[in-house]
């Protein structure tokens, strides 16, 4: 009776081996498919994927502000300088490395402020302090000087200008503050 008994508990063992087995072998198989499944739910949706718009361009190279001669002219003002001058090549081309330094050296040190405008065919200065005379006609000898001072230093500007002997080097143009 024993081997009955032991071929029954063995019968019985390799049944619930098997059925172990089974299982297991199900339990992978049900796990691989989750696996691939969740893989394929994880990609995106081609027609919403068309629909996007496209990523925005990188931003172009910021260039400098390019402003017109009034605008730079009522920043100038704004800033409450006293003297603000406009010079100008008397040929109307742009300015050299030259003339910078010409106008540069011949400007009092006092001066505050140079804006080049009008594409480098102008440089706007702005002044608490005059000008002197002296520097003034050398000025006026190369550039042409538009004068956009307030009216009070105008009038005392024009006045020092006119009370100078005249050099014969003046030409009717430059020899008045031009408005």
């Amino acid at each position: 009776m024993k081997s009955k008994k032991n071929k029954a508990e063995g019968e019985k063992g390799r049944k619930g081996e098997r059925e172990i087995a089974l299982l297991s072998r199900y339990f992978f198989f049900v796990s691989i498919l989750s696996l691939v499944l969740l893989n394929f739910g994880c990609q995106p949706n081609p027609t919403i994927m068309k629909d996007v718009a496209p990523p925005p361009t990188p931003m172009e190279t910021v260039e400098t502000k390019k402003t017109s001669f009034e605008q730079d002219l009522r920043d100038m003002q704004a800033a409450n300088f006293d003297n603000i001058l406009v010079f100008r090549r008397k040929d109307g081309g742009t300015f050299d490395k030259d003339d910078r330094k010409y106008l540069r050296e011949n400007t009092p040190p006092e001066t505050n402020r140079f804006i080049s405008s009008d594409d480098g065919k102008a440089f706007i200065a702005g002044s608490g302090f005059g000008f002197p005379p002296e520097q003034m006609e050398a000025l006026r000898n190369r550039f042409i000087v538009e004068d956009y001072s307030k009216p009070k230093i105008k009038e005392a500007a024009n006045k020092a200008v006119n009370t100078q002997p005249n050099t014969g080097n003046r030409n009717s143009s430059n020899a008045t503050v031009k408005p």
